[in-house]
């Protein structure tokens, strides 16, 4: 999966009592496999491989952090704390913690299982691996005078870990599907609703969409996490015109394609 991220970083600069506030652009390209680490079975180790898609060093810091999927939209929000009692990061190590990508290079990061004690109850665990770049500029040299820069930009991706205990039993229902014109990519999209039902997990999955047997739309992380139990999915379609027959519309595991949550047929009109 290639990602970009995109910043805003803070310079200063100090001038005798006065102080402005301006703002430095970055952008920064980095590869990063897979998208979704799932621990299950008797699995208890995974990787993440990150690749410096620039011809320059970047330095990346690796730690945790907690998000929750909001109901409907699907987008994170942040947290201080696990979304569930069980605490994940307190029972997965990783390293290394620091890693140096030189230009086009890769760095793997290793995850290992590590449970403190009886494990947990019947579901799904997750934190999200944080992998942020680190500070481009050091402090200030606290013996220079007059006028002073520093400059700070951090560009940060996460990477859902999700640990899987026992067989899920989550099942998933499609709404109304609506196609509609994208009034600012004036392309055919539609919005497909999908509820869970309760749950200790929930879907990890690819939702397609198929018309006149072709696929024309697709989500590949199309995940709902036990906290959202309804997530609304917008997918552009690779579609000139529906002009009659139907859509095909199906949710299945993101690594059993045989296993499908759900799936809805949709007439077109002619």
């Amino acid at each position: 999966m290639r990602v970009y991220g995109f910043n805003v970083g803070y310079a200063f600069l100090t001038l005798g009592c006065a102080a402005i506030i301006f703002t430095a652009w970055s952008a920064s390209a980095l590869v990063i496999t897979p998208f979704l680490i799932v621990i299950e079975g008797r699995n208890r180790y995974a990787d993440v491989a990150m690749v410096n898609d620039e011809d320059v060093i970047k330095n990346y810091e690796v730690n945790w952090k907690f998000y929750k999927m909001q109901e409907g939209t699907g987008k994170y929000l942040a947290s201080k704390t696990s979304t569930t009692e069980f605490d994940l990061t307190k029972n997965i190590v990783f390293t290394p913690k620091r890693a140096q990508l030189g230009p086009r290079s890769m760095q793997k990061i290793r995850l290992g299982l590590r449970i403190k004690g009886e494990p947990p109850p019947p579901g799904d665990y997750r934190a999200h691996l944080e992998l942020r770049e680190a500070d481009l500029a050091g402090p200030d040299d606290p013996n220079q005078k007059g006028m002073r820069v520093s400059v700070n930009v951090n560009v940060g991706f996460t990477v859902p870990v999700v640990y899987r205990v026992g067989e899920p039993d989550v099942t998933a229902e499609i709404g109304d599907v609506t196609p509609r014109i994208n009034p600012e990519t004036k392309k055919i999209e539609v919005s497909v609703p999908v509820t869970l039902s309760e749950s200790p997990y929930g879907v990890l999955g690819h939702l397609m969409i198929y018309y006149k047997g072709d696929k024309v739309g697709d989500i590949r992380n199309a995940n709902i996490f036990p906290e959202a139990r309804h997530r609304t999915f917008n997918v552009g379609l690779k579609a000139q015109q529906l002009s009659g027959g139907s859509l095909e519309v199906v949710l299945v595991d993101y690594k059993d394609k045989d296993k499908i949550y759900a799936q809805k047929t949709i007439p077109v009109g002619q």
